[in-house]
């Protein structure tokens, strides 16, 4: 059984691009909701140390990896759409229905995301700094 702190509340965004005729393409940010919740939390583990350093290499300058319990919604969304992760739900890390890539705050999926043993109990991945598209 795997165990963990859940003390940090999380908000997730996906990007969804909609084709307007006579306008062309419109991006947005949905928040992502699912059983009643749009705030999830999770267990937050900065980088350091030796994989920091290879992050670093990466061209990564700031992650983190997390464990969650598992969210049909959120899964789907981590592994079909581009998702921004705001860490501490903060509401200022949307401006004008974008991700603000200058909040420490905000953060992307960084590699995949993993239903851990597929039990549909928990989620683990790693996320990186946002820095924009």
């Amino acid at each position: 059984m795997l165990k963990f702190n859940p003390t940090t509340p999380l908000k997730f965004y996906a990007m969804t691009t909609t084709y307007v005729p006579g306008q062309g393409n419109t991006t947005t940010w949905q928040n992502v909701t699912g059983g009643g919740y749009s705030v999830y939390y999770c267990e937050w583990n900065g980088t350091f140390g030796d994989r920091a350093m290879s992050a670093q290499a990466l061209g990564v300058n700031d992650s983190a990896s997390i464990r969650m319990t598992y969210s049909p919604d959120v899964y789907a969304k981590l592994r079909t759409t581009r998702v921004v992760v705001i860490k501490n739900a903060d509401e200022s890390a949307i401006v004008a229905g974008a991700p603000d890539k200058n909040n420490p705050n905000v953060y992307e999926l960084w590699g995949g995301v993993d239903n851990v043993k597929e039990a549909n109990q928990f989620l683990e991945f790693k996320v990186r700094r946002y820095e924009g598209l």
